[in-house]
């Protein structure tokens, strides 16, 4: 700190230069780690009693930094890999075009049920790989559906295997993404419960969802990420 700088148990929190009581933010700490979908900013006015624009940026500084935690860990074993394209319409649209939608690509982990997620520009086969190298190990078994970009994985990682949706949801040797695509659904609930999401926002609920995912989180590690 520099001298003639106001200091506070605050300051470098979340909860800096905020007017809203450290009860009220420890309040909304404790129902968001209970909560399995997130809390709509509407619930979060009432309850606390404050402003709608409050309770969005309350929630809004948790959101991003717990996205600051990036995963500390390599996934090991059997992998499922998959995308999912949020659509900004009714989130109903189906397809991988890219208009009015944001992908989001993620990793599944089948033996510590680990889960990484990001968004990602372009699900083409350069971008997918990058992101898939950066956080497992070439010795993993992948299992993916038959799209022509997932090709080249079989290049990088020990074992890549296909399920082709069309065939059905297990192939005959017993390849699934059942387990990443579960998740697809939840992060779906999340944002319907949320009604409308900015597009450029859409990185943190994500992130949130697979904060919870790999944690049960206690308000004390949380605390920990927040201060």
């Amino acid at each position: 700190m520099k001298c003639n700088q106001t200091f506070s148990i605050r300051t470098g929190t979340i909860f800096s230069r905020s007017q809203t009581s450290l009860r009220s933010w420890f309040y909304l700490i404790f129902r968001w780690i209970n909560t399995k979908y997130g809390i709509p900013s509407t619930d979060v006015s009432k309850e606390l009693g404050v402003t709608l624009k409050t309770a969005w940026r309350m929630g809004h500084k948790i959101r991003t930094r717990i996205a600051k935690q990036e995963p500390q860990f390599i996934l090991e074993g059997t992998v499922q890999i998959d995308e999912m394209y949020l659509s900004h319409m009714a989130f109903k649209k189906q397809g991988r075009s890219l208009k009015n939608k944001t992908l989001i690509v993620g990793i599944y982990e089948k033996t510590t049920n680990n889960l990484i997620v990001k968004v990602l520009k372009n699900a083409k086969s350069k971008s997918l790989l990058n992101f898939a190298r950066s956080h497992i190990s070439s010795k993993c078994h992948v299992y993916t559906d038959d799209w022509k970009e997932y090709c080249d994985f079989k290049l990088v990682f020990a074992k890549h295997k296909t399920v082709n949706h069309q065939d059905g949801y297990v192939s005959k040797t017993g390849v699934n993404t059942n387990q990443i695509e579960s998740v697809w659904k939840h992060i779906r609930r999340t944002f319907k419960i949320h009604i409308k999401v900015a597009k450029h926002h859409v990185y943190l609920y994500a992130k949130e969802v697979a904060y919870k995912f790999n944690k049960i989180p206690s308000f004390e590690i949380v605390m920990l990420c927040l201060i």
